[in-house]
């Protein structure tokens, strides 16, 4: 929890911090393929994806902050010896993006991401769907490296890495964390 904690205090500071330079803010919508594993587990990827919006405003001199709010498909598929199942978990993200423009149309990025878990389950060959949320974390902290190209004003093309902090299960002797490779695109509205 003390993760989480921080991971609030930074977003309070940060949006206060863009508040105050009075900038424009500009509205978008971004989505796009998620490949997903959990470390420490010699499982599979899960494929799956994120959709979401985001504010995008610049701070400094070739700097930008991009708070977002993401639905992201995570987890793993593994191999029980006899079938293929897939750990669905599935958050609400909230990554805050510090953005670093060397050039005019391209961009690295960091943040951390507090993600709240909406929904986790074991699935199966033959309809078996068990709820497994009782046995997984309702929170995540996640640190997301990534770039991306503008190839026009409205139009991007990103891609991020996001190294889980946290482990995702609770009462167990394992520890896992979530890792996401992303890539997608965004669209600016506004």
């Amino acid at each position: 929890m003390k993760v989480i904690k921080h991971v609030c205090v930074l977003a309070v500071i940060c949006m206060s911090f863009t508040t105050i330079k009075a900038q424009p803010i500009s509205l978008g919508l971004k989505g796009g393929l998620n490949v997903t594993n959990l470390s420490n587990a010699d499982d599979d990827n899960r494929i799956s994806g994120q959709i979401g919006f985001y504010l995008h405003t610049k701070i400094a001199r070739g700097w930008a902050f991009q708070p977002e709010i993401l639905y992201s498909g995570q987890g793993d598929k593994y191999w029980d010896g006899s079938a293929h199942y897939t750990w669905a978990l599935n958050y609400i993200n909230i990554p805050l993006m510090f953005q670093y423009y060397p050039i005019r149309k391209f961009y690295l990025e960091f943040g951390p991401q507090l993600g709240i878990l909406v929904a986790a389950h074991d699935k199966g060959p033959h309809g078996y769907n068990a709820d497994i949320s009782d046995g997984i974390k309702k929170a995540d902290a996640t640190l997301n490296l990534g770039m991306g190209i503008r190839a026009t004003d409205q139009l991007g093309f990103y891609m991020r890495y996001g190294i889980g902090l946290s482990d995702v299960t609770r009462d167990d002797n394992y520890t896992y964390s979530n890792r996401v490779f992303q890539l997608g695109v965004d669209v600016r509205l506004r």
